[in-house]
This record gives C-alpha cells, structure tokens and sequence, in this order.
C-alpha cells in the first residue's frame, strides 16, 4: 500500500484511492495510520490531476477521514489539509467531487467553531460557501446552501469573525435570492427553483435563530436607487425580498421594494464576486436535440408547470412563520409546541366527546369558515369561568355572561385566541362611573347644586325671599308658590351676564313696552284671555283623570340575556369587519359534513414542522450478534456524552411533540432525546432506553429500527 499510493504511475494511485473504502480507517486495522500521510499525498495528486477519469469523489472523502486522524496526531499538517479542503471547493473542476469538498469545508468550519479555534481561515470558508450559493450548477449550490444551514447551530460561535458575521449572512441570503430570482422564474427546470426554496427556508432559520436587536439594524447600501432613501433595516430587507418572491421579480424594479444588491456586500471580509472555476462535465449521451431529448420535453414541461408556483408558497410560508413565531419561540408550553392544542369539543357544553365527532355538527354555538380560501376559522360561543370578575380573563372588567373562541388553521399550523366583550368598569367598583353617578342622585330633592366660586368668596346661599337682582341660579326649592321661574332666571342672567343685556341697567324681567299699534283695551283682553286659558288648564288638570293626559311611570330597562348560542359570535365577526360586503367573496360559511370532519383531523395531524426519527444503537466491544446488542441497558461514558448531545430528555407519556412512532403507555421507553427548532423536529429512538425483558420488547426495538426509521 505504501508503494502503491506514492507510485509514479498515476492509474495505480487511482486503483488504490478508488477501491480503498472510507472505512479503511474506521475499522481500526493495527497500524493503519502509518498510511494516513500516504493518503493524503495521493489524494491530492488525483485531485491536482486534470483527467475527470480519476477518481475525484474519493479522494476528497478520503482526505477529509484522513484529516480527522492528522489534526490530532499530525498538527504540523493541519494547515496543508485545510488549504487543500478549501482549494477544491473552490477549483474541483467535478460537479460530486466539488460537493463533496463543500461538505468536508463545512465539517471543518463546525469544529473549528465548536473548538474556539478562531482559525484565520474561517473567514476565507465562508467566503467560498456563501459565493458558492449562486454557482451556476444547482446541485452544487444546493450543497452550499446545506451547509450554511447547518451553520446556524454555531450563530453565537460566528459572532467572533467579526460580531456582525451573522446578520452579513443574512444579508448575503437576501442578495443572492434577489439576484437569482429574476432568472428562476423564467427557467424551465425544476432545479433552479429548489434552489430559491432552500435559501428561503435557510434564511428563515436564520432570522429565528438572531435576535430582535440584531433584526433591527441598519442596512447600508451602495446602489444608486437608495442614496436618497432613509437607512433600512435588516428585516425590512427580508420581508422586501419575501414579498419579491410572493409577487414576482417584477416588483424589484420599484426601488421601495428593492432589498439588497451583491455590490452593496463588497467589505474586507467578503468578496461576493469571488472567481470559482467553472466544472468540466463530459458530453452527456444525447445532444439535446435528439429523439430521446425531444421525448423527454413534455415530461419536463409538466413538472415545470407543477413546480411554477414553488417560491411563491414557500415565501408565503416563510412570512406566515415569521408573523407568527418572530419572537414568540419557544411559547410558554416548550419548544415542542408550535401550534394550539385546543379543539372545537373542549369548553363545548353541547359537547362531551373527548375527540372531534359527529355531535360538533349539532351544536348550535360552534361555526366553520373560511377567510381568503387558505385560512379556516372555527368559531365558537362559550361560557365565561364563574365566580370570577369578567369572566377570569377581562381584568375584573364589566363584561358578558359568554365568550368567544376562535381556532384558525392555515399553512402555519394551528392557533386559538378567546375574546370576550369589555363593557368598563363593574358597577360594585367605588371608582367606576355608574358607581359615581348614583351618589350624587340618591337624593335629588335633597342636594342643591353649588356652583364653583373663586378662592376667597364664600358660596352664597338661594335666597329665601324674591330680590330684584338674583345672585344665585334659582332652584326649585327655593321658590316660593306664587313666584314665577322665568322672572327668577331672567333676573339671575342680567346679574350674572350683563353683557346680555338688551339696554344698559334695564333688567331682563322687566316687561317689554307694548307695541305703538296696540291699545290699552286691546293689550288688557290679551291678557285676561290667556289668564283664563291658564286657569281652564289648572282646572283641567287638577280633576280630569283621565289616561291619555297622564305620564306612565318609568323604570330603568333590564340587561337581555341573548336567546342565540352563537350570537357573541356573530357580533365579533360583524365588529372585525369580516361580515361586511367588501368581505363577504372572500369569507364563506362551510357546510357541516363527514367531509369537513375529516379534513378538520387530517390538518390536525398534520406536522407544520419538518420531522426526523433516527435511531441510535450501543455496540459494545466485541459483540456481533443482533441478541446483544439489542439487550443493552446502558453504555459507555463516551456513548452516554453522546446521545446527551443529540438534544433534551423528554418524558414520553406527557410529550406533546413528534413521537415518531415511540407510546406514550412506556411500552417503548419512560425517556428520549428529543430536539426541536420552529422548523425542525427530530426525536431519537434510543435502543438502552427501551425496555428488552420480554420478547415482545426486543420485537419492538427491532421494529423501531427498521421500519420505523
């Protein structure tokens, strides 16, 4: 093996690196790592080589087994390996070997980063990977895209290569999307959208993984449309870039919607125009104008049309998740939560059912629609908690004997909100206004009314006798039987407001002179005729008792109880706006069916995150056989670090989140790893925590291992 890998003849380094297995070093031959300097002379010889022939995939999968050897045992070679991981992803002129590179770069990038190393040529890494993102060849791309994915678990270790390093990777996300998009949408093929879709899930992992602080930040820019613009933010740019994708490149032309350009990242640290030398691909078997090609278009183009609309919902997506989880990750239930438990039966008095059931369509307070033909409401009228001041939820506020429940599911999962009607305060409050107002009318025969007077002066009393000037506002009580009321007034107004005066010194209750064209007879007939018609009507009323010339005594009307189940309901839809005729063709009542019934449990149980089940075994020295390994308790303090790494404990019977397929009645274990973001789910299916002591068991874990996984 040594003479091979170091011979002068090129196919027998390539027979060795192309037939050696990467598990060469795995399976721990006695003194195979006196080959690894060997290894990795070889493998560089094929990968400087110019032929594609050469095994080029191999060699970088055995040049990174071989680095994770020499960086502990060999440091003086760390330097030459890294050079060469970081030469190949950026000048491998194959599309697999190129990929493969990106990943060994990757790898390093993650324990360099775990390490603290502050490595110098950190910076050049992510240089090459975030360049890479807009290589011509997708797949390539796709693999960059990857890896700067699995960076995000290592946001607080990048904050040292400088501080902003996280926010400069979303901003390179958002520019490369910018500037692909244009060509994504008009390109036939199914790959190049994928693309735009991985970046847009990347960045929405990134911007759930940075802080609001560092979401807040300026902007700057360098392109000519912006220089008149105020500084934007960091999240602006991405909702800008979201709202491109949802509504077409076309909206970029308008500067107000113009995010980010890759001139606009040119710094120290990063060169977004960094040369990467092109791949050499041979010729593939069939031109493209060929019989077999020309067969094979319609199949294209119908895959194309199914995937037209692929970055418009997954930037809808995208912004959906952002609005709703921005900032309110993990909710107060744990990171397994992502969306609302309730269901339309709980709280339901017309419902005992335990799950979701035919009985929901006869119950007279409950509703389905759907709002925009993508979001499904379930409204429900229920009964507020008793015995507590507004229902337990209103502050100890006046509110409504009911509330109103409302469970909305759409492409981000599903979310449940109670809302009651605040009337003010409750009328027992001693600060409340009804409260106020009935001490001052208990008893209104009884209180006078004192006017304000400036500080000094004393409050002068009603006078109990009838002056010429009045210097109070008469009150009922204090006029005597005989005394007119009009008189009173008008005496108190030329007192009080002299500026209404008609004639300077001359009272308002004076009578007026009568008119020149009316005699003292005339005037005097007046007079009398309207004394005897007053009189006429004290008669009249002091003996007629007839109904119709009486006043119906009053009483103060009484709070309706509403007769409808669902009336709380209706008044909150017709409040927001969802009843009205600007609305009313894009909200519909749906009818209640088997149908509806299950298509409600179908989305339910739907997962709104992507979700992993893996399976992880202990293998203790020297066991072969299946019954052994199987029948395992515990492991080593090395296996134990490592399944403590792989995320938190939860315990199975009370967990809310993704079972894959692992009970909840301990028949598959009490405990599991578990790990979760407000993207991703992953939970582990590890065999020491399950129980092995019948055979049903060890049935159980070899179905956990095989089917399930």
């Amino acid at each position: 093996m040594h003479q091979g890998l170091l011979h002068q003849d090129q196919d027998i380094v390539n027979t060795i690196i192309k037939h050696c297995s990467p598990r060469f070093f795995s399976i721990g031959l006695p003194g195979a790592t006196m080959l690894i300097l060997d290894f990795i002379i070889a493998a560089s010889r094929v990968t400087a080589c110019s032929s594609l022939n050469a095994p080029r995939v191999e060699a970088q999968i055995l040049s990174r087994i071989s680095a994770d050897v020499v960086l502990t045992k060999f440091p003086d070679v760390k330097e030459h390996i890294v050079k060469t991981i970081l030469t190949s992803a950026r000048d491998e002129p194959s599309a697999p070997a190129r990929c493969v590179a990106l990943c060994s770069l990757g790898i390093w990038l993650c324990e360099e980063l775990a390490h603290g190393t502050q490595h110098p040529q950190i910076k050049d890494a992510l240089n090459v990977i975030c360049v890479t993102l807009k290589y011509p060849n997708k797949s390539v791309a796709l693999v960059a895209s990857d890896i700067l994915h699995l960076l995000i678990s290592y946001v607080d270790h990048l904050q040292k290569f400088p501080p902003d390093t996280p926010k400069k990777i979303v901003e390179i996300l958002i520019a490369t999307i910018t500037y692909l998009l244009p060509t994504t949408e008009s390109s036939p093929h199914e790959l190049d959208k994928r693309l735009v879709v991985s970046l847009l899930l990347c960045l929405l992992d990134w911007v759930m993984a940075l802080p609001p602080k560092t979401l807040l930040q300026p902007v700057q820019t360098r392109s000519p449309p912006e220089r008149d613009q105020p500084t934007k933010t960091l999240l602006s740019c991405i909702y800008k870039v979201l709202h491109g994708c949802v509504y077409g490149a076309q909206s970029f032309s308008n500067p107000k919607y113009f995010p980010l350009q890759l001139s606009d990242l040119l710094s120290p640290d990063y060169d977004p125009f960094l040369p990467l030398e092109n791949l050499r691909e041979p010729e593939p078997l069939h031109s493209p104008d060929s019989e077999r090609s020309s067969k094979l278009q319609p199949v294209t183009e119908v895959r194309s049309r199914i995937q037209h609309g692929l970055v418009s919902i997954a930037a809808r997506t995208v912004i959906t998740h952002l609005v709703n989880h921005l900032g309110h990750y993990p909710m107060s239930g744990g990171p397994a939560t992502l969306s609302s438990q309730v269901c339309e039966n709980q709280d339901n008095p017309f419902c005992e059912s335990a799950d979701l059931g035919p009985e929901l369509f006869h119950s007279p307070n409950l509703q389905f629609l759907v709002l925009n033909g993508s979001t499904l409401l379930s409204v429900l009228q229920i009964r507020s908690e008793s015995g507590v001041p507004g229902g337990g939820m209103t502050a100890g506020l006046s509110s409504a004997p009911a509330c109103v429940r409302v469970i909305i599911r759409d492409v981000a999962g599903k979310h449940s909100w109670d809302s009651a009607v605040l009337y003010g305060p409750p009328p027992c409050s001693p600060n409340s206004p009804a409260h106020t107002l009935l001490t001052h009318t208990q008893s209104p025969h009884t209180t006078n009314l004192h006017l304000r007077t400036p500080p000094g002066e004393q409050h002068l009393a009603p006078p109990l006798a009838k002056r010429v000037c009045r210097e109070a506002v008469p009150a009922w009580d204090s006029l005597r039987e005989g005394d007119d009321a009009l008189d009173e007034m008008l005496q108190y107004l030329g007192y009080s407001s002299p500026e209404c005066l008609q004639r300077a010194g001359m009272p308002l209750n004076i009578p007026a002179p009568p008119p020149v064209c009316v005699s003292e007879k005339q005037e005097n007939d007046v007079i009398n005729a309207i004394l005897k018609q007053s009189a006429a009507e004290r008669d009249f009323v002091l003996h007629v008792r007839e109904l119709n010339m009486r006043a119906v005594h009053q009483t103060e009307p009484e709070t309706q109880t509403p007769q409808s189940a669902f009336y709380y309901c209706r008044l909150l839809i017709n409040i927001l706006g969802l009843n009205s005729w600007e609305k009313r063709s894009s909200f519909h009542l749906l009818r209640k069916n088997e149908k509806l019934l299950r298509e409600l449990k179908n989305l339910d149980s739907r997962q709104c995150r992507e979700t992993h089940k893996i399976a992880v075994f202990y293998v203790a020295e020297g066991q072969e056989d299946k019954h052994s390994i199987l029948t395992n308790t515990a492991g080593s303090q090395a296996y134990e670090d490592f399944v403590s790494g792989l995320g938190w404990e939860v315990d199975l019977p009370t967990h809310c989140g993704f079972m894959g397929g692992l009970q909840r009645n301990r028949s598959t274990g009490q405990t599991t790893p578990y790990y979760a973001t407000s993207t991703t789910e992953v939970i582990y299916h590890v065999s020491t925590r399950m129980p092995h002591d019948q055979d049903l068991n060890l049935t159980k874990k070899v179905t956990h291992s095989t089917q399930f996984i």
